[in-house]
């Protein structure tokens, strides 16, 4: 079991609970998402364009108190809020630029699996890398070729699996340590 025995049992008996409601909510989200790809991309980047503003509030705050004089501090808390702003009110390219940085990520990706691929061969399990590599390949070309068009879908199918996935490990491991901390 990987839970230690030297874990207060009632911050555990809490993080279970928590992370059972979380990964609940966390799957809902991404069930919602699949089901409905395009309101997913858009609630994806409507929170992303909130989470810019709030940072750079946050960022705003700690260069007056800190770093007045700085341009570079200044530029950052601009550009943090702009790009914020500019996602609230044109979520649409929003998605599209999602799309185009998950479409990199996922070459990357197959470039790396690749790589680990040739590390691994001839042991047992270096298939596996080469089709995970083949997979995030079909996925990044996928994604460019329908680039702009299959965005919002693609994005919000992304994001809903994401989260669902995140939302049964949650549960997992919640029900985990709820079983952990009864013992």
């Amino acid at each position: 079991m990987f839970i230690s025995r030297n874990i207060d049992k009632e911050k555990l008996k809490e993080f279970s609970t928590l992370s059972i409601i979380s990964g609940i909510l966390m799957a809902i989200a991404g069930f919602l998402a699949i089901l409905n790809p395009l309101a997913g991309s858009v609630a994806f980047v409507l929170f992303l364009g909130a989470m810019f503003i709030a940072t750079g509030i946050i960022q705003a705050y700690i260069t007056f108190k800190a770093h007045q004089n700085s341009f570079g501090a200044w530029f950052k808390v601009i550009l943090l809020i702009v790009t914020g702003i500019l996602l609230l009110i044109w979520p649409a390219s929003g998605v599209a630029a999602v799309a185009i940085l998950f479409a990199a990520y996922f070459f990357m990706d197959a470039f790396a699996s690749f790589g680990m691929a040739l590390d691994l061969k001839p042991l047992k399990g270096w298939l596996i890398a080469v089709l995970n590599g083949l997979l995030s390949l079909l996925l990044g070309i996928v994604m460019v070729v329908g680039w702009p068009f299959n965005a919002p879908y693609v994005v919000g199918v992304i994001i809903g699996v994401s989260f669902l996935m995140d939302g049964i490990v949650l549960i997992y491991l919640g029900w985990l340590s709820k079983k952990g901390a009864h013992n």
